[in-house]
Order: structure tokens, then sequence, then C-alpha cells
């Protein structure tokens, strides 16, 4: 028995720096979710965040292509409801429940190592959207659950 039996199974993965990853840009998506994962910023307060990862199995998005790995990230800012419906909402889709049952502990399971949303395919819309704040363009999100999950 070799050490390495079972590799064929696996996907390889890599850390990416801030600069390589590729966030999501305005388009329609199919998406399967390869990791969910939460921390807290190292920078300035420490805030919140939550994070997936993504592979790409279709997309309108030209410089987003089918097979590209990108990435979808919310952190908490000023108004910690806007973080927190962003997190209930892709939960809600990812898991197929409405978004009152997504409580504290299903996020907790969610990002756990055991990483239950793996797997999972999600449909995605994003838009640019002026921050009323700076003028400078964010992307908003929205998720919904694959018909076929």
């Amino acid at each position: 028995m070799s050490a390495y039996d079972g590799i064929e199974e696996v996907r390889a993965t890599r850390s990416r720096s801030q600069e390589e990853t590729v966030w999501i840009g305005p388009g329609r998506y199919e998406l399967e979710v390869v990791r969910v994962a939460d921390g807290r910023a190292d920078q300035g307060e420490g805030r919140p965040y939550f994070v997936v990862e993504f592979d790409v199995l279709e997309s309108t998005n030209p410089e987003i292509p089918k097979g590209e790995t990108v990435s979808w990230m919310t952190m908490r800012g000023k108004f910690k409801q806007y973080f927190l419906q962003d997190v209930q909402n892709f939960i809600a889709a990812a898991t197929g429940s409405n978004a009152s049952e997504v409580t504290s502990e299903v996020v907790s399971t969610c990002t756990s190592d055991e990483q239950p949303l793996v797997g999972t395919v999600v449909q995605a819309s994003a838009y640019n959207k002026p921050s009323q704040s700076s003028g400078k363009d964010f992307t908003v999100v929205s998720y919904k659950t694959r018909r076929d999950n």
C-alpha cells in the first residue's frame, strides 16, 4: 500500500496571495463550492469576514471563464446587518433552506473543518454598484439554489 493511495480523489489546491485571488465580477455564474471559511482581518480593527472559493462551471463574464477559480468575500463594516444578510443569503442558497433557518450554528458548521458545502452548486448574479461613501465600485452578488441540487 502506497502513502499516495487515493490521490486521484483529492483536488489540488494552492495558497493564493491577495494579489492572485480572482474575485467574482459582473455576470451570471454557475459555481461549485470549493471552500467556505471565516475569520478576522489581520489589518485595522480585526473585522470579521466570510469567504467562499468556487470553481466556475458556467459564466457570462469573458474575463472569468469556465474552469477558473473565483472567490467571494463579505466583511463586517459599519453596518453589521449587511454582513449578516450577505452570509445568511449565501448559506440559504447553498443549503436550499429559508433564510430564517440560517443560525450562527449553521454558519459555524459550514465553515468548519468538515466543509459540508464543498461540491454544492449555486447560481450567482453579480453587478457593480458605486459606494455611497467613497464612490468606488463594489460588486454585489446574489445567490440562488441551483434547481437540480
